[in-house]
């Protein structure tokens, strides 16, 4: 295990660093106080690379216009959708998110503009939508990155990964490559319960009986 390194005096960006806070799964959180004066808690790894650089004010200082305007942007959009999925029970999304256990970093899920801040200095378009690195990781500055939206429809959890054959492909492709209809494979998969290879073997008219055995 590496020596912690002491962060404490140092300075980055907008944030110098008081003392240690806490560590959460192995990584060290850091009590920083920024030059508008408010306390905040930053992973180390977020100070060192530069992935935050303030309490949030910094963006509001370069784009005043936000404090009023950012309720109506897209981005603030994807910020609350993205804290709905992951802790809101009656949203749609909540059983693949939230139910799972992917929370929201403490500093987005409490601060927008920390969200907003790390989106507009990590490649953010509007053309872009938000993408876990690790479909089972959470939302944080180390596991997202933004990708064209026609991208993520084939990395989706719900285009699952089967091995079959020992080729690993996502039911989408199976389905290309099969020669076989999507939905009626994803429904024998999710709705009927079968198995993968159940599902591609087995003749149409099987759905009719609506067997989940």
């Amino acid at each position: 295990m590496s020596k912690l390194i002491d962060l404490t005096g140092n300075r980055y960006n907008r944030l110098v660093v008081i003392e240690k806070d806490r560590t959460e799964k192995g990584v060290v959180i850091w009590k920083c106080l920024c030059d508008c004066g408010k306390i905040t808690y930053v992973r180390g790894q977020n100070l060192k690379s530069g992935a935050v650089k303030s309490c949030g004010c910094l963006r509001k200082d370069e784009n005043p216009s936000t404090r009023h305007r950012m309720s109506d942007s897209r981005l603030y959009r994807i910020w609350a959708s993205m804290k709905s999925r992951c802790y809101t029970p009656s949203h749609h999304s909540y059983m693949n998110y939230g139910g799972r256990g992917i929370k929201v970093f403490d500093e987005w899920r409490t601060i927008p503009d920390q969200f907003i801040e790390w989106a507009m200095n990590n490649g953010y378009t509007d053309e872009m939508t938000i993408e876990r690195i690790d479909v089972d990781g959470d939302y944080g500055p180390d596991n997202c990155t933004w990708i064209p939206a026609r991208e993520q429809q084939g990395n989706r959890r719900s285009c699952q990964y089967f091995t079959y054959n020992g080729m690993k492909k996502n039911l989408t492709d199976w389905c290309d490559d099969l020669g076989l209809q999507y939905k009626q494979i994803h429904n024998r998969i999710h709705k009927l319960g079968w198995s993968f290879e159940r599902a591609i073997s087995e003749p149409v008219h099987e759905d009719k009986r609506n067997k989940k055995g």
